[in-house]
């Protein structure tokens, strides 16, 4: 044995004679470290060769079998995911080392006890021997047995043991009464567990709307690309649901078995919500919503709302059609071919071409529309613009413009060609009310212009159709009217059902006609009280006017003239 280790036991020697003379009425309580419990020394001592051989020669030693710590857990099982579970295997780890020490240092206790020199071998009171884990969060006590009818274990020196190491979290009442009790000797017993942490969640967003919009080109089954609807605009309504929160669920710290905390590897962080301009949270703070309606965009790390869409350049491949529920202001021009459409209005900084532009809203194009015979204009109200020309235009409300040139023109109100050169030529232009202008027509005898005022505008082209529906109509009745007379007159069995289709045929197809008819005279009723004008300062011909029921064909220049339905019902053209 080397010198330090049988002078190390030397000393355990004569403490141990020391404790057993001195101690026969009390019971001695000891702490060991986890540091102490992994010492060479003590290692080398309880199991020295020498020692052993000594002890196999008597046959008075009896050697305390070693008890193995239970495996059960410390903590109880959960279902809880964000319980922070300790490495028990790890503490139990521990626990077996300090019980395997302690059991060889009992039985250094207890060889050193019989091997006395004393006649009378003195009694040595229960020991009491406490671990605490390296991380703290769980003590055994283990506790040597008496020698020699020594006193038993207290109660009051389990608990003296535990407050000499500050333990006062989680101590095990039952375990301390059981040992006391059913004097629990040679084993460890776990007397103090801590408190385990809880993790927290971190807060999540779920977005509803896309943070970074890329063109998507869709391509069809023939592999054409179509480059002109992108999708690119996100559309949202008031109220409607931006994104969804989820809130943070704050981590709870655990504590020692010593009081000290014991932290939760997850705090629960909260996420940052993007609160932008026309945005808000919801009163639990678990939606972020649109306050108005308009288009969404994630700029500067935050979702805002505009109720304008602003596109700063044209419309062509690089934004593709747009359709929008709001308002759209467009710096540049419209290209041919391309759409744009809002539940607003569309306000227009270049020109169009031949597009198409329908907005709910008024329609506002700086410089104006070259159609190329395909650009349209729709809008429920008002329709401002330089020019148009070979266009169609449907407006509920006012048409403003400084030039009309061969293009199709309906107007719910008024037409006002008063601005700028004030030039109507050529196409078709239909008013509710009156049709302003200063120079009508053309010098160039082979262009037409023709001028409509119907209170009712729809009722000029439904009259049409139902005209034209007439015409095929009776051209139909005659052909069934004809092979009704044939059949009857050949009088074939065989025919029958055929001249039975053919009368039904003839039913109906006199009905209808009975129904053009009346509506038809409807139109008529309400064209005979149509009430409008056309002024200008300069009629030049040929224009082709219509006011209600009544038609004039203007084969002649007038200056200053005012074109209006008498009380006769004809249209007359005066002066202003």
């Amino acid at each position: 044995m080397k010198e330090k280790n049988k002078k190390g036991f030397f000393s355990l020697f004569q403490n141990v004679r020391r404790s057993a003379e001195t101690s026969e009425k009390i019971s001695a309580a000891s702490v060991v470290s986890p540091e102490e419990s992994q010492n060479e020394d003590l290692n080398e001592i309880v199991s020295d060769p020498t020692e052993q051989k000594s002890s196999a020669a008597t046959t008075v030693f009896s050697e305390i079998e070693f008890e193995a710590p239970s495996s059960s857990l410390i903590w109880e099982p959960s279902y809880d995911p964000l319980i922070v579970r300790m490495d028990e295997e790890a503490l139990y780890s521990e626990c077996a080392q300090f019980s395997s020490k302690m059991q060889s240092l009992s039985n250094v206790f207890r060889r050193t006890s019989e091997s006395a020199q004393e006649q009378v071998p003195q009694p040595k009171a229960a020991q009491a021997y406490l671990y605490v884990s390296k991380d703290r969060m769980a003590a055994w006590i283990y506790v040597i047995p008496p020698f020699n009818d020594g006193q038993d274990i207290k109660e009051e020196d389990l608990k003296s043991i535990l407050n000499q190491e500050h333990v006062s979290i989680g101590i095990i009442e039952e375990s301390l009464k059981s040992i006391v009790e059913n004097q629990v000797y040679g084993q460890a017993v776990l007397i103090a567990k801590g408190i385990l942490a809880r993790n927290g969640i971190d807060g999540s967003i779920k977005d509803h709307f896309k943070r970074d919009l890329k063109l998507e080109f869709i391509e069809d089954e023939n592999g054409s690309v179509d480059y002109k609807n992108l999708n690119n605009i996100q559309s949202v309504k008031e109220g409607e649901i931006i994104c969804s929160i989820t809130l943070a669920i704050p981590g709870e710290n655990g504590m020692t078995i010593t009081g000290q905390t014991y932290p939760c590897t997850i705090k629960g962080t909260d996420v940052h919500v993007p609160v932008g301009r026309n945005t808000m949270l919801t009163e639990d703070r678990t939606l972020l919503v649109s306050q108005k309606t308009g288009h969404v965009t994630f700029v500067n790390g935050k979702f805002q709302v505009d109720p304008i869409l602003k596109i700063n350049g044209n419309i062509d491949n690089s934004t593709g059609n747009l359709d929008y529920d709001g308002d759209i202001l467009i710096t540049g021009d419209v290209r041919n071919g391309f759409s744009v459409k809002a539940n607003g209005r569309i306000d227009i900084r270049g020109s169009v071409e031949g597009a198409q532009i329908t907005a709910q809203g008024s329609i506002t194009i700086a410089s104006g529309m070259s159609g190329n015979g395909r650009g349209t204009l729709t809008s429920d109200a008002d329709i401002k613009c330089r020019y148009l020309e070979h266009c169609t235009v449907t407006a509920k409300g006012n048409v403003y413009a400084e030039s009309i040139i061969n293009s199709k023109i309906e107007s719910g109100q008024d037409i006002v060609v008063t601005s700028g050169m004030g030039v109507i030529i050529g196409g078709t232009l239909l008013a509710a009310n009156t049709i302003n202008a200063r120079v009508i027509g053309s010098k160039v005898r082979r262009l037409v212009t023709e001028l409509i005022i119907a209170n009712v505008p729809r009722n000029v082209e439904e009259s049409a159709r139902l005209a034209r529906e007439l015409e095929q109509l009776h051209h139909n009745m005659s052909e069934v009217r004809k092979n009704i007379t044939y059949l009857e007159t050949t009088q074939r069995p065989d025919r029958q059902e055929l001249l039975d289709n053919l009368k039904q045929a003839s039913t109906y197809l006199n009905l209808r006609e009975q129904e053009i008819t009346n509506r038809l005279e409807e139109i008529t009723a309400i064209d005979k009280e149509q009430s409008g004008i056309i002024q200008c300062q300069q009629l030049l011909p040929v224009v082709r006017i219509r006011i209600g029921s009544s038609s004039l064909l203007v084969q002649e220049e007038y200056s200053r003239s005012i074109v209006y339905k008498n009380s006769e019902g004809e249209i007359t053209i005066g002066s202003n």
